[in-house]
Parts: C-alpha cells; structure tokens; sequence
C-alpha cells in the first residue's frame, strides 16, 4: 500500500504519533472513549494515577488537539476531539498480531 502523503502531512501524522507514544495517555484515551466525558478526578481514579500527572497529559492532548474540554462549574471535562485517534491505537495494536 502506497502513503502520498507530502512533508507537511508527514510532519503532522509524526506530531500525533509522538503525542499518543506514552501509555499513561493511551490509557487516558482508553478510558475517555468508554466513558466518553470525564473529570480530571474521574479519570484519576480510575486509572490509579495522581492528579499532576493526570492534568499534565490532558492539558498537553488538549493543546495538540486530541481532546476537547468543557467547563461544568468548577470541573473541567474532557472527551476525544476525533474518535479516529482510536482507531490509530487498535491499528498499532493490530501490527503486533
């Protein structure tokens, strides 16, 4: 299967894939594609983690646009941007079969 994808492209696809290459966020992104919205406390709990780290990689994912935020009071919630970054980690995922 042939890529014709131009540098700009490249750049970009290497951009998501280095945002997406540590496992403290796949999880998030795990977790945030079961429960589909969820608070900085929520995603804490259920991944074991603590609250800076948690923050940390969910402010980064914002920033790069893999996830969007919404403020409900004071909480702040977080979702996917674009469900395809899933399917982005069932691909990799798949490569190991």
């Amino acid at each position: 299967m042939e890529i014709c994808l131009n540098k700009e492209e490249m750049e970009y696809v290497a951009y998501i894939l280095k945002a997406l290459s540590n496992a403290n966020r796949l999880m998030i992104l795990a977790v945030l594609a079961k429960n589909h919205e969820m608070n900085v406390s929520d995603i804490c709990e259920k991944l074991e983690c603590t609250q800076p780290l948690i923050s940390h990689h969910l402010t980064d994912m914002q920033s790069k646009g893999i996830l969007k935020m919404r403020r409900e009071g004071r909480n702040i919630i977080y979702s996917l941007e674009n469900q395809r970054v899933i399917d982005i980690i069932h691909c990799v995922a798949d490569c190991k079969k």
